[in-house]
């Protein structure tokens, strides 16, 4: 297994956790997304399948893999963007669990990219 599908691994592990608060938190709510819980789960079936596809494409270390693992890097920032800049809630995602998921996701989500754009170059 290569470094890259390790961050992938760890980087997606959180951003899953954090959609499954995200469940919890009702979020569709604080971002007034329609369909409610189901609308909420049927956006995430593709994220997912994606999520999935690309770790495949990282163990086999194509330029596919390293572009999926741009995209879950950037997908680790945006709770941190959502939640930490454009939507800041004091009353959503401020456990400390909550606080470490995202904080982790975005250091995660950083490194990711960092490295997927080093193996392009």
């Amino acid at each position: 297994m290569n470094i890259i599908t390790i961050f992938y691994i760890i980087n997606t592990t959180l951003l899953l956790l954090h959609e499954i608060e995200s469940a919890f938190q009702k979020e569709w709510e604080l971002l007034k997304l329609p369909g409610k819980i189901t609308g909420f789960l049927f956006f995430h079936i593709p994220i997912i399948l994606l999520l999935l596809y690309g770790l495949v494409k990282t163990l086999d270390g194509s330029l596919l893999g390293l572009i999926f693992g741009i995209l879950a890097g950037v997908g680790g920032l945006m709770p941190f963007i959502i939640h930490k800049i454009f939507f800041k809630n004091d009353t959503f995602f401020n456990l400390l669990i909550s606080n470490s998921i995202i904080y982790l996701n975005a250091i995660f989500g950083i490194i990711l990219i960092i490295l997927c754009v080093r193996f392009i170059i």
